[in-house]
């Protein structure tokens, strides 16, 4: 199975997106690969066989032993929720409930794809909760690709609430790029969006849809590796990526949590790590917060 940081698309040869981290590794953020490409096939022609450290983020079990045996050091990150669109992920009374709220006066659409809506998504993001803040990058897909499909919850007046993107990692399986939600929209239009997402796949034949990963939650693990390093110190990062809101609002959906992999040939060190905070702009993020968060501490001290 590919990582999340890759997808299918209908082109003849693979497409590969990546960036230094030093003169000595590479990250390779995204990759294309045509439908049928074989993904052992793609590793070996283009990672194996290279002599430059490689990171590779978003994999799951199987692959991140395949690239341990070819050299990789693999660290467990987070989990990643899996719906089987074959099950009931809607059995709760108060999701249920969400959804029959949120989709009141609201209708659905999945937009195809243009240069005119490639601009609004990109509008969009502004117009979101965190919209104003700096933004994660690399980290995950969030400009509308011609493979991609978007879906929005909006009104009669065509304002748009929320916003689903996905991609494929195989024709019966697809995955979440991007998910968008209007700063003061109204309780339970993601919830509603998915229902109807989740029932629109099914109706053509998906059998699993990934709602995406979460990081930081792996908490079996010892404190002084590096594994367990690198999930303590994001869940104290939470006042600036709120990994566990993110948990909350995708478990509601009672999926399947598979753990995932961050894969980098031949070893994570400091110096890279520090890297990717600056890259990923999570030290932006970090900065911005952190005013915020020191305020609320002195105004409950002094209370």
């Amino acid at each position: 199975m590919l990582p999340f940081s890759f997808c299918r698309y209908y082109e003849y040869n693979p497409a590969l997106f990546s960036i230094d981290l030093n003169k000595e590794t590479k990250w390779l953020t995204f990759a294309r690969l045509p439908y049928g490409y074989n993904i052992t096939k793609f590793l070996k022609k283009y990672s194996y066989t290279s002599d430059e450290g490689i990171l590779i983020d978003g994999c799951n079990i199987g692959l991140a032993c395949q690239l341990s045996e070819n050299g990789y050091e693999i660290l467990k990150t987070g989990k990643e929720a899996i719906l089987d669109l074959k099950s009931d992920h809607f059995k709760k009374k108060s999701l249920n409930e969400l959804i029959r709220r949120g989709s009141r006066g609201k209708q659905f659409e999945e937009i195809p794809f243009s240069l005119e809506m490639r601009d609004r998504l990109r509008k969009f993001k502004n117009e979101c909760a965190h919209g104003k803040e700096p933004q994660l990058k690399y980290l995950f897909n969030d400009e509308f690709e011609p493979f991609n499909r978007l879906f929005v919850i909006k009104d009669e007046n065509d304002i748009w609430y929320g916003a689903f993107m996905l991609s494929n990692k195989e024709k019966n399986y697809t995955q979440t790029e991007l998910i968008l939600r209007r700063k003061h929209a109204p309780v339970g239009v993601m919830e509603s969006l998915i229902h109807f997402i989740f029932n629109r796949l099914k109706e053509e034949s998906y059998e699993y849809w990934s709602l995406g990963g979460v990081p930081f939650t792996v908490y079996d693990d010892l404190l002084f590796t590096k594994e367990g390093v690198i999930n303590f110190v994001g869940r104290r990062l939470r006042f600036a990526y709120n990994y566990k809101g993110l948990f909350f609002f995708k478990n509601k959906f009672s999926p399947v949590w598979i753990d995932y992999y961050f894969c980098i040939k031949p070893r994570l060190t400091f110096s890279i790590l520090l890297k990717i905070l600056v890259k990923t702009n999570l030290y932006k993020l970090i900065i911005n917060k952190l005013p915020h968060i020191l305020s609320f501490r002195k105004i409950n001290r002094g209370s």
